[in-house]
């Protein structure tokens, strides 16, 4: 009788303990295979206006891309943006360990739009890769359309850091859609002077009553297309003629669609685009 007791409190035992066992054992597996995943994979903390957000490096950088360029671009192209937004990305991390929050396209939407698999295409044939100069990602910037030449950041920034951005011919960009604008502005700044444009033809300085604004500041005031521009006045009207799409430093998204066109793959793009910079896989 005391030997059947207890063999009943042995397994009453056992039916309690083997589940606890058997968690602590799942959970320490579990555990394991997470830890072996993130170890496999790039997260990064996205500064968003709601908190951080801790998410795949590569998820994000498919979202980053969707939101920069045409949907409907060429995939080499496609292909070389996704390399810049890293890029980019990667500046960033490097610089103070966090993303900030930028324009961005979840999977969800990018399906509803059918460009899911392109974008996840461009993302696996260039997972890891970024552009490098002297060891350290590139400012890899970027415009949707120049005015028929990129800008020299010599010129436009006032400095020798990026010896990679210097001017590019691009003449198919004066053919783009919306490349050049008209519109009237405000009588205010009929007598408005331009002192300084560099090379290329973006306003560098204006002056108004004894008072200078740089281009992009007259750009950003007027939500203009690009700081390339003329003034005209006609009949008490004041207008400008705007060329361009964009900043004009660094690769022409639009140029890059061209070049994808006549058959040139992303490296190409990105070579000439910034040039002397190095294409590694991090």
């Amino acid at each position: 009788m005391k030997k059947r007791i207890e063999y009943i409190l042995t397994g009453i035992l056992v039916m309690l303990v083997l589940p606890c066992a058997m968690m602590l054992l799942l959970d320490g597996r579990m555990s394991e295979i997470y830890r072996s995943i993130k170890n496999e994979t790039d997260y990064i903390t996205v500064k968003t206006n709601s908190g951080a957000l801790e998410m795949e490096l590569e998820e994000y950088v498919i979202g980053v891309t969707a939101a920069q360029i045409p949907a409907g671009y060429d995939l080499e192209a496609v292909k070389a943006q996704m390399v810049a937004a890293r890029t980019n990305l990667y500046r960033q991390i490097e610089a103070d360990g966090k993303v900030e929050s930028g324009a961005y396209l979840t999977m969800t939407e990018l399906e509803r739009m059918g460009s899911a698999e392109k974008f996840l295409r461009a993302q696996r044939e260039t997972r890891g890769q970024v552009l490098e100069w002297e060891g350290r990602p590139i400012l890899a910037s970027f415009h949707a359309c120049s005015a028929g030449n990129t800008r020299d950041a010599k010129e436009v920034l006032r400095t020798e850091e990026y010896p990679y951005l210097v001017s590019k011919v691009c003449p198919s960009d004066t053919g783009a859609a919306d490349a050049e604008t008209t519109l009237q502005i405000d009588s205010s700044w009929a007598d408005m002077q331009i002192t300084e444009r560099d090379s290329t033809g973006y306003v560098l300085q204006i002056s108004l009553d004894g008072k200078t604004m740089s281009g992009e500041e007259f750009r950003n005031l007027l939500g203009l297309p690009s700081a390339n521009f003329e003034v005209s006045t006609t009949g008490g009207e004041t207008w400008l003629t705007v060329h361009g799409i964009g900043h004009g430093l660094g690769m022409s998204q639009y140029t890059a669609q061209q070049m994808a066109l006549t058959g040139k793959d992303y490296k190409e793009i990105l070579a000439y685009f910034y040039p002397g910079t190095d294409l590694i896989k991090y």
